[in-house]
């Protein structure tokens, strides 16, 4: 951060707290820097078999083996 955005951003810090005072002001950044974020996972949805095939996945399920019901 240079000098010149530092004090460009103290002279908006107190425009906000000539405007709203330095209470309201300080009480709003404690909310925010207290205030836990959740993070959403992304969903996976289901994909078609045939789907995953032609993109080059492997099977969502392993197929059975053919020949373990012979031993």
């Amino acid at each position: 951060m240079t000098l010149i955005e530092r004090d460009h951003l103290l002279a908006h810090m107190q425009d906000l707290i000539k405007d709203h005072g330095t209470f309201r002001v300080l009480c709003q950044i404690l909310k925010l820097k207290l205030m836990r974020r959740k993070t959403q996972r992304a969903i996976r949805l289901p994909m078609n078999p045939h789907i995953r095939r032609d993109i080059g996945l492997p099977p969502a399920h392993k197929p059975p083996d053919p020949f373990k019901t012979l031993l």
